[in-house]
């Protein structure tokens, strides 16, 4: 099977999660990957230890115009796979999003067209699997579908180039168009969530993002106090963050710990609270630790998400979740309906439904956890490329 991602280890961070994990257990279903991507681009966080869930796949790895790749071509040798990268690269990307088109991705697409034709060739995969954003890897998986006359599965994991931000409104029209493209080309589509498949069209299919329960076999890490911790990069949900920040003060001797990244402004507020203690961005395999170890997780809405994916990872931590901010609602019900924690809705109401978590007795039950399983998530995949080949 060829598998078409630009994000993929060792860069680190939510972007690879998916793809990597599903490349992991697909072997046990009698797929072997075959992966496209790109040679390592200038990237705010590398994580080397995911690529050992690689270890079953054929890895291709080519070059690509696009502007992270050609920073990092041009860097000097030994910092290129640093995190400390040039200040605001990543305000420059987000700008190269609108305007660039389809997305900041499309000098990948010539060179990675060349390559999956040989990679083609030479693998002879039974089916294609494209995953998104960038829109890019879409684009080059009906082009490589053309090619070699294969069943393409294409994978919404947003549905925007930029996520769920909406483009510029003179964007809007065209990727709209490139959307109904690609999904009037694919064999089968897929999102990560209802409201991702809502957007991207009908006929598409939810395969839900997931954890990997390999990652919370190792031992919980504790945290002093009472420890509410949220894991994610902070980004238009400062306002639900600070609400949290106060309220933490009104529970005895609770501590709020963040892992991920924020704005200075937001980072400077935050290290004069006692109450917070920042962790910066961490590795995945100790992120899932202190999921694990702590006593209550902290699920942040932002506008226009219906579900982040370290939601699903709260759920394979197996702790109290408490969800609060905008844009809740499905990221609610999935807590709700697996028994796993609290929504909150008012910030006057944050202690009150902490201190609640804190009396319940032991980890929840989580109802239909399995489903949220990657294991069992790469077995949904396979059969789906068995139904299609």
């Amino acid at each position: 099977m060829l598998v078409i991602a630009y994000y993929t280890p060792p860069l680190g961070l939510s972007g690879v999660m998916r793809v990597t994990k599903l490349c992991k257990y697909l072997p046990e279903f009698g797929w072997r990957p075959v992966v496209l991507t790109v040679k390592p681009p200038a990237y705010y966080h590398y994580d080397h230890s995911l690529l050992k869930d690689l270890d079953a796949s054929r890895v291709y790895r080519t070059e690509s115009a696009d502007p992270a790749r050609l920073i990092n071509r041009f860097r000097p040798v030994r910092s290129r796979l640093s995190p400390a990268l040039y200040p605001g690269l990543g305000k420059v990307h987000r700008l190269l999003n609108y305007l660039l088109f389809p997305d900041s991705k499309v000098g990948w697409f010539p060179f990675g067209s060349v390559s999956g034709r040989h990679v083609v060739d030479q693998e002879k995969p039974s089916a294609i699997f494209a995953t998104a954003p960038p829109f890019t890897s879409l684009l080059l998986g009906v082009r490589l579908k053309a090619h070699a006359r294969l069943p393409l599965v294409a994978d919404f994991r947003d549905p925007w180039p930029t996520g769920f931000a909406e483009p510029p409104r003179h964007l809007r029209a065209p990727l709209r168009a490139i959307r109904r493209y690609v999904v009037r080309h694919a064999d089968a589509v897929l999102a990560v969530n209802r409201g991702t498949a809502d957007m991207v069209g009908s006929g598409v299919r939810i395969l839900d993002n997931g954890f990997d329960p390999e990652d919370f076999d190792a031992a919980a890490e504790k945290l002093e106090g009472f420890s509410v911790l949220h894991v994610g990069n902070v980004w238009q949900n400062e306002a639900a963050l600070e609400d949290v920040a106060r309220a933490i003060a009104q529970v005895p001797d609770g501590r709020l710990y963040l892992a991920g990244r924020f704005a200075e402004p937001m980072r400077r507020t935050l290290e004069r609270n006692d109450r917070i203690g920042l962790l910066g961005t961490l590795p995945h395999g100790r992120a899932c630790r202190l999921m694990k170890g702590a006593d209550i997780l902290l699920y942040l809405g932002k506008p226009g998400q219906p579900v982040g994916i370290k939601l699903y990872e709260y759920l394979g931590a197996s702790r109290p979740i408490l969800v609060y901010g905008p844009d809740t609602s499905e990221a609610a019900d999935l807590v709700s309906e697996s028994g796993s924690g609290l929504e909150c809705q008012s910030s006057g109401d944050i202690a009150q439904a902490l201190l609640r978590l804190r009396d319940t007795a032991g980890p929840p039950a989580i109802v239909g956890r399995a489903r949220f399983d990657r294991r069992e998530q790469a077995g949904r995949l396979a059969r789906l490329f068995e139904s299609l080949v």
